[in-house]
């Protein structure tokens, strides 16, 4: 385990179980890299998520994020401080068709109501590690440049690597 997920682990408590999601507002750090998963930008109508190495009381609460219970299981997952969801980018806007390209097919977070959100993702746990996978489609999310300070995520095959593996924790005040 990597200097600053180790530092992040001790300091705050990775969630009990999947139910426990649902409850509060969450960080998402990579167990590869240590990145926060957060937005690249706060203008553009469509922001990619990256996961960058820096102190999350640096972030100014771009970092936290809400799971929100899904109709038939799984997860709808906001980011709190600008009302967006997070969603894969598709091949068209009219079909759920996903690409596995490292380096082409980011996620991004869209904007509107988090009704609107046309994706659920599915929590998959191992230890304190979970994937944060697109149901139905078996896809991950997971860093296309593992050992960079900051790495854009982006829809992966669903390996237990630690480049597709997060620590999924309570948000700290």
């Amino acid at each position: 385990m990597n200097h600053e997920v180790k530092m992040a682990s001790e300091s705050l408590c990775p969630t009990a179980d999947l139910e426990d999601l649902a409850v509060g507002e969450k960080m998402i750090v990579s167990a590869h890299s240590g990145g926060v998963l957060i937005p690249d930008s706060f203008i553009n109508k469509r922001q990619h998520l990256q996961a960058l190495r820096e102190d999350h009381r640096e972030l100014k609460d771009c970092h936290r994020f809400r799971f929100s219970p899904a109709d038939g299981g799984g997860f709808r997952i906001e980011h709190v401080s600008h009302e967006r969801y997070v969603e894969p980018l598709r091949k068209s806007e009219n079909a759920a068709i996903y690409e596995n390209i490292r380096y082409q097919g980011p996620i991004l977070l869209e904007t509107g109501p988090l009704a609107d959100a046309r994706d659920t993702w599915e929590i998959r746990r191992r230890g304190e590690y979970h994937q944060i996978a697109l149901k139905e489609e078996g896809l991950v999310i997971g860093l296309t440049h593992p050992d960079h300070k900051d790495s854009w995520v982006t829809l992966l095959e669903p390996w237990w690597s630690l480049d597709r593996l997060w620590l999924i924790l309570d948000a700290p005040d």
